[in-house]
């Protein structure tokens, strides 16, 4: 049995002591049922954007590939779930889309801006890391624009993505099946799709379009159609917005035989709060929809230059090659800039945000995980509209230097111990309540056999802990800020 440490003290991936367990109560313990078995993973990973692929081509050709390699070679973080999106985003150099001319036919489709910019070179860059194995989710932030009500791809002026038009939901079903057909010849295979990212729409500050869940019900059963049509068997997720609102959208969309039948999954995203995880959210989506898993599609650290920052060239970065930056709570997200109301948006510690949601989600049904860009520039870009986040790897071109964030410590720690197939079982924690708010755990059991316990403890002190998880059976001193991830057998 083994135990790693990702901490606030500064170890990644460390080992830490097991001590065997005596007998006797214990004032902490972990127990995992092995018959209360819950969901099934189908994978961690993070986003390959445009603007991943612009911030890596900054790099030299060794330091790209040290990159690819950390993120998914099986001896690293093992991404085994990527996002990517259809056509241009927030998160593109530019706006485009492969079918600019509005012709019902798409005669004129073309992913070559896919190609000019990179984008493409990234994803197959990613496949070709000896032994990378993921599955690729696509989303649309909007459709061309010629097919929604507003004829743009975003609109700050009247704060409107547009929506789409009905009689372009055959259309826009087809755009979508010849960008999955047109990424396969590239040999890239897209295994699932969302209908649009972000259906509640983003105030038209950059692509973006509105789709109510009546509205997406309707196109979800003519994208199944379309995609049959052509023999795609690719996955549709429904939502991919935040897990406040999942529960009634995902009700709405899934509320007749057809529609239910055409979706395979739930989408969310992580935005409504800097500390909640909505864990009692994701159990009641599970119970309502068993046959639809839940798949966490993005989140990151946000709106690092919110208003009244300083944006210019010369802004301070203090995230910038400062591990302990993640660990203090000093970061704040678009709720905070934006809203009055800032209960569910104080400062947060990212790596805290980060740890927290991975193991909380696993411990309530959510079968998949992606982290939004793998790499940005240590500004938290690029990005043509200004919207700039972190990444757990940031990069500076002109000294080819990299920052592998105290995050991707994270992400690579639970990554590899968390891996598709897994089955997640009921875990549960006997802890005094002055603990217990600090401490999040989750147990599972890979497919090779090996029993896993993700521990995250938030609190300031360190705590003493039994784990009990079938032949996963130790003792350990638990550091403050930190999360510790027990193993059956070896990460070597």
């Amino acid at each position: 049995m083994q135990a790693h440490v990702t901490a606030a003290s500064g170890e990644r991936l460390a080992r830490l002591p097991v001590r065997p367990v005596t007998e006797g109560p214990a004032d902490i313990r972990v127990s995992v049922d092995p018959h209360a078995r819950r969901q099934t993973v189908v994978g961690i990973g993070g986003s390959l954007t445009q603007a991943s692929a612009a911030a890596l081509r900054t790099l030299s050709d060794a330091r790209q590939a040290e990159i690819l390699e950390a993120m998914f070679s099986p001896s690293r973080a093992a991404y085994s779930l990527v996002r990517t999106h259809v056509a241009s985003c927030d998160f593109s150099t530019s706006s485009y889309t492969y079918a600019p001319d509005p012709d019902p036919s798409l005669a004129g489709f073309s992913i070559e801006n896919d190609r000019d910019n990179g984008h493409l070179a990234l994803l197959k860059a990613a496949q070709a890391v000896p032994g990378s194995d993921f599955r690729i989710v696509a989303s649309p932030w909007t459709a061309p624009p010629w097919m929604k009500d507003n004829g743009k791809l975003f609109d700050p002026s009247t704060r409107r993505g547009g929506a789409l038009l009905e009689t372009h939901h055959e259309t826009f079903s087809r755009y979508l099946a010849r960008y999955v057909e047109a990424y396969r010849a590239e040999g890239l295979d897209i295994w699932a799709l969302t209908p649009v990212n972000e259906p509640h729409g983003n105030q038209g500050t950059w692509e973006s379009m509105e789709m109510s869940p009546e509205q997406q019900r309707a196109l979800v059963k003519v994208m199944r159609r379309t995609l049959a049509a052509r023999d795609l068997d690719v996955q549709i997720l429904c939502y991919d917005q935040n897990r406040k609102g999942v529960e009634d959208y995902a009700r709405g969309v899934l509320s007749d035989e057809e529609a239910r039948s055409a979706v395979d999954g739930i989408a969310v995203h992580w935005y409504d709060s800097t500390f909640k995880v909505y864990g009692d959210v994701l159990d009641r989506v599970a119970a309502a929809h068993p046959d639809h898993p839940v798949i966490q599609t993005e989140g990151c650290i946000d709106n690092v230059f919110g208003l009244g920052k300083d944006r210019s060239e010369n802004a301070p970065l203090p995230w910038w090659q400062d591990d302990g930056w993640f660990w203090r709570k000093e970061a704040t997200d678009w709720g905070w800039d934006w809203l009055d109301d800032k209960s569910e948006h104080p400062p947060y510690a990212p790596t805290f945000r980060y740890a927290r949601d991975l193991v909380g989600c696993l411990a309530h049904h959510v079968a998949g995980w992606i982290d939004w860009n793998v790499v940005l520039d240590q500004r938290g870009g690029p990005n043509h509209v200004g919207n700039f986040c972190l990444a757990p790897i940031l990069v500076d071109g002109a000294t080819d230097t990299v920052h592998y964030t105290p995050l991707f410590a994270i992400l690579e720690q639970v990554s590899r111990s968390t891996r598709p197939g897994a089955h997640v079982f009921e875990t549960t924690l006997h802890v005094p309540p002055e603990v217990g708010r600090n401490l999040r755990a989750t147990g599972l059991v890979n497919p090779d056999g090996t029993h896993v316990v993700h521990l995250f403890h938030e609190g300031d002190t360190p705590v003493d802990c039994r784990v009990e998880h079938g032949v996963l059976r130790g003792a350990l001193t638990v550091p403050p800020a930190s999360i510790v991830t027990l193993r059956s057998q070896s990460l070597e």
